[in-house]
């Protein structure tokens, strides 16, 4: 169960030297502009020699400029675990997973039921992660069809995505090049805001709920039981709060 940020320690924020983030309901609220006042934050820790990353359901192309424009200088991850980058200017991360299998379930998913499935407005910019919508069509039925692919749900589309991956695997199987290839996952605190963001909590010990009032209290209750520490306040707001907090403590003792 999450307790409050206020909780984190100048020990714990002194030992940071990573924070990574979710975009959509972590950092913002809609659109594709971070509040000034999140930049700021961002910026502050990457003064202090704090790596800030994005691990998204976003395709790359909508997480490379936001990176750019805010100078970070950590990972990206996109697509929920699928594709990666060490940084905002590197290569593409091997991987090594396929679109295939989310191509040929999504095909398979269109002839089923017929007129129900609408590929997300996004679908050609991603490269391995199928987004789509579903209208009217229960999740079980679709879990009954899944073959070679797992199904998510951010709370803005559905993902098909290869079995076993993950936001959290992707982040843990890149740590040994991010940076000088010495940070350790005690190193790394990871922010989220929804079920999708489970395998960052699990993962990384130091790990954030930020508020989405968006959730249903039910779905909040599930995420309590996997982060640590959990903001007061939703969105970006949050997000601003706890790294202010950690700020300050880095400053004591």
């Amino acid at each position: 169960m999450t307790i409050s940020y206020l909780k984190i320690t100048p020990t714990l924020a002194r030992r940071i030297r990573l924070v990574v983030a979710d975009v959509d309901g972590t950092l913002l609220s809609d659109g594709d502009s971070v509040s000034p006042e999140v930049a700021t934050a961002i910026k502050s820790l990457e003064q202090c020699g704090i790596m800030v990353g994005f691990n998204s359901g976003r395709p790359l192309t909508r997480l490379e400029p936001l990176a750019r424009k805010l100078n970070m200088s950590g990972p990206i991850i996109a697509e929920n675990g699928c594709v990666a980058k060490l940084t905002k200017d590197s290569e593409l991360f091997n991987l090594g997973y396929s679109r295939e299998p989310g191509l040929k379930t999504i095909l398979k998913f269109k002839t089923d039921f017929t007129g129900a499935i609408r590929e997300a407005p996004d679908i050609k910019d991603r490269l391995i992660d199928v987004g789509f919508y579903a209208d009217g069509i229960p999740h079980e039925d679709l879990i009954k069809r899944l073959e070679g692919v797992q199904l998510l749900d951010s709370g803005y589309m559905l993902h098909l995505i290869p079995q076993g991956v993950s936001k959290g695997k992707t982040l843990k199987r890149m740590m040994g090049l991010i940076g000088n290839g010495t940070l350790r996952p005690d190193e790394v605190m990871v922010f989220g805001d929804s079920s999708t963001d489970v395998s960052l909590f699990t993962e990384f010990e130091s790990s954030v709920l930020i508020v989405n009032p968006r959730l249903t209290k039910q779905q909040t209750e599930n995420l309590r039981k996997f982060a640590k520490y959990q903001s007061y306040l939703p969105f970006g707001d949050g997000f601003v709060e706890v790294v202010s907090h950690i700020l300050k403590q880095r400053q004591q003792g």
